[in-house]
């Protein structure tokens, strides 16, 4: 009975993994359909217990969300679906106060997308700070 339980712990162990591959290839393929549109800004949510929620926004080069999807889920076999909730809006421009009609998850992954994106904007400008000559 023992080693019954091993092998078990193992295969579901071995299947995780499995559906990991599957979840990171899905999400490649969305990004990479998404970058053909413009710059992509990435939200993310974790849920241990509940779905956790991944967004993902594209924006023009005036920072205007152009076109949204989100994955929301508990499982691996969740699928992206279409988030124009934000369409035409700047996305430095959100604000907490913004997002409180959208449920928790969902918000949380809006403002982790608008603070990534802060992040990386101000690494940028100090690389160009650095880059250039004196």
């Amino acid at each position: 009975m023992f080693w019954i339980l091993i092998v078990l712990a193992i295969a579901m162990w071995v299947l995780q993994g499995i559906l990991s591959v599957f979840q990171l290839k899905k999400f490649n393929r969305e990004l990479k359909r998404l970058r053909k549109s413009g710059r992509v800004a990435i939200g993310k949510a974790r849920g241990r217990f509940k779905a956790g929620c991944l967004l993902m926004l594209c924006i023009d080069e005036n920072c205007k969300i152009i076109k949204g999807r989100k994955l929301q889920g508990i499982t691996s076999f969740a699928s992206f679906k279409d988030f124009n909730n934000l369409n035409g809006i700047v996305l430095t421009d959100i604000t907490e106060d913004f997002c409180n009609n959208f449920d928790k998850q969902t918000k949380t992954a809006i403002l982790s997308a608008v603070e990534e994106y802060r992040q990386y904007t101000k690494q940028q400008e100090e690389k160009m700070c650095l880059d250039t000559p004196k």
